[in-house]
């Protein structure tokens, strides 16, 4: 075989190994560069889940804490006839701040609903039993059965939610918070604004004359505001377990 023709032949073989190493390298930088925007697309949802349970987990996890632990107090330690008995000023504040906890978690359930429609915690399912718990509290405020004290319908608890909500000002972003209780202390001479709780004043005045509490949905409601904390703090970081406590549902 004539010289010329083996360099050809060698030429071409090392052409065609260049090529092949050059598209394997191409085609592995092409991996790794999907491979790292797959991982930076993980990472950065998972900022995104971490910054959406910052803004919106934390205040509701400690609306509901406020409002657990006030239906366990007004149901278990007679809190309100204690409050009653005590002075014209206890008594209005046992008022106001009942009215206030309650218009506080309703007013972080409407700010949710309004700028994230559904909150993304990282999974279907994880998605569903969050809604599933915020559509039981729902449902144990507007159910039937329970008598009419602390009864508020859906367009209800909606309406309670939307006049407590006021312009975001921890930052520079548009949106929502929950009116802080020296606000809504002042709005409570607002005709217009008190007229959304009047129901409720009037229910917590029954309560507060009474010598046992036996309402069944102060105590249905307390034990579904236990199981939206239990989920939001699963590790018990925020809220000690024993703060976590049932009302008995035959009590």
């Amino acid at each position: 075989m004539k010289p010329e023709i083996i360099t050809a032949i060698i030429a071409a073989i090392v052409a065609v190994i260049s090529a092949s190493i050059s598209i394997y390298g191409q085609t592995r930088a092409a991996q790794l560069v999907d491979r790292l925007a797959k991982r930076r697309e993980t990472e950065s949802r998972e900022a995104q889940t971490t910054a959406l349970m910052s803004k919106y987990r934390d205040p509701l996890l400690r609306s509901a804490i406020d409002l657990q632990s006030r239906l366990f107090n007004i149901h278990q330690q007679e809190f309100l006839q204690y409050a009653y008995q005590r002075s014209p000023a206890h008594k209005d504040y046992a008022i106001q701040n009942t009215l206030y906890v309650i218009a506080e978690y309703l007013g972080w359930v409407e700010i949710l609903r309004r700028e994230v429609q559904f909150l993304d915690l990282g999974d279907l399912e994880t998605n569903r039993r969050l809604s599933e718990l915020l559509f039981n509290i729902n449902k144990a405020f507007g159910s039937g059965g329970y008598g009419n004290i602390f009864r508020l319908y859906n367009g209800e608890q909606r309406a309670i939610g939307e006049v407590v909500l006021v312009p975001r000002s921890v930052d520079n972003s548009r949106g929502y918070e929950c009116m802080g209780y020296a606000t809504f202390v002042t709005k409570m001479s607002d005709p217009e604004f008190a007229r959304w709780f009047a129901q409720l004043r009037d229910n917590i005045e029954l309560i507060g004359n009474k010598s046992k509490v036996r309402e069944k949905r102060l105590v249905l409601i307390q034990n579904r505001l236990i199981d939206l904390i239990d989920f939001l703090d699963p590790q018990c970081i925020r809220v000690s377990p024993e703060y976590r406590t049932k009302i008995g549902q035959d009590q």
